[in-house]
């Protein structure tokens, strides 16, 4: 083990009273993460408060036991806050904007996969190589714990990597992952829930919805992009993960290294990025979303990243901006 490992065992096995924490619009990955470390540390006879900011999307209704989280933090004393699929407090949106000074100094373990900014708190579980944290977590719990595995924790936790891969599509490490699939099949995880509910429905608004961004893309030197407003969303009656169907779709088109999907939510345009991972000699010019995002505010992994800047002026005209921008960026690579 190395001491990180250890001492997040250790912190994990000596808590009698633990939290844990999602960020906000949250994705497969950390709804499977947070449930199956929810349903491990209650088999360990925990007593186990686990929050999210926001409401989940619908499209995961399916999953077992969702309808019982809650949205609201009581701020109590907690032996030991854990954050799943995430490092930064601000992530946790109004949770943690309304009593920052709560999560100061408190004992912490992260588990996380994505890039941080050298500034990150508490104990630190976090492979940026990996596809997804339910692949991090179950590594590290079925050596912990194996004995306590059941049929809704391999679910839960195969849930995530089949989400954050694009249900396979846009992992990097084959082994590392299908070998961590494998495992979870044998112990039973649930695989024709999940795809037939979050790979193959979809509801008709959905499919509506990305008629609507097929008919906006554009193509601009490297980048193929299209966009939408709340409003929008609103009108068709669908969330932000129905919404984000179109960008499953535009990055299978051919031709430009990246895709990119722009929405205008409130105040700020978020954009998810994603690139082509190119092969042979071409491997070298794959863009590394991850240096975009960074410029942008937020990041992510090098073939996926997301990023979120103020709305300024009319967002038609921002979208032609932050095109440029990223394009800009790219070149420099």
């Amino acid at each position: 083990m190395t001491s990180n490992e250890l001492k997040a065992k250790q912190m994990i096995d000596q808590a009698k009273k633990i939290a844990i924490f999602w960020h906000m619009s949250p994705d497969g990955d950390c709804i499977g993460s947070l449930l199956g470390l929810w349903k491990l540390l209650e088999k360990q006879k925990k007593k186990v408060t686990y929050v999210v900011p926001n409401k989940p999307s619908r499209i995961f209704d399916f999953v077992k036991w969702i309808k019982r989280l809650k949205s609201n933090f009581d701020y109590k004393h907690y032996d030991l806050l854990i954050f799943v699929d995430f490092t930064g407090i601000g992530r946790t949106w109004i949770i943690g904007m309304a009593n920052p000074w709560y999560f100061k100094d408190k004992p912490l373990v992260v588990f996380d996969h994505h890039m941080g900014d050298g500034k990150e708190e508490g104990i630190l579980i976090k492979d940026v190589k990996s596809i997804s944290t339910c692949e991090i977590l179950f590594e590290y719990t079925i050596r912990w714990r194996p004995a306590l595995y059941d049929k809704d924790i391999a679910t839960y936790f195969y849930l995530g990597i089949s989400s954050d891969s694009g249900n396979f599509l846009f992992e990097e490490d084959h082994i590392r992952t299908f070998s961590n699939v494998l495992k979870l099949l044998k112990l039973w995880a649930d695989k024709d829930i999940v795809v037939n509910n979050l790979i193959r429905k979809r509801s008709l608004n959905a499919v509506k919805f990305l008629n609507l961004l097929l008919n906006r893309i554009e193509e601009k030197w490297e980048l193929l992009y299209t966009y939408y407003d709340e409003d929008e969303m609103k009108e068709y009656k669908i969330d932000q993960e129905e919404a984000a169907y179109g960008l499953h779709i535009i990055q299978n088109i051919d031709g430009p290294q990246a895709v990119l999907l722009l929405r205008k939510i409130g105040d700020m345009i978020r954009g998810s990025l994603r690139a082509k991972k190119l092969e042979g000699k071409q491997a070298g010019k794959t863009i590394d979303c991850n240096k975009v995002a960074q410029q942008l505010w937020w990041g992510g992994h090098k073939l996926a990243a997301g990023f979120s800047v103020p709305v300024k002026g009319k967002f038609e005209d921002q979208i032609k901006e932050i095109v440029r921008n990223i394009n800009k960026t790219i070149e420099t690579q």
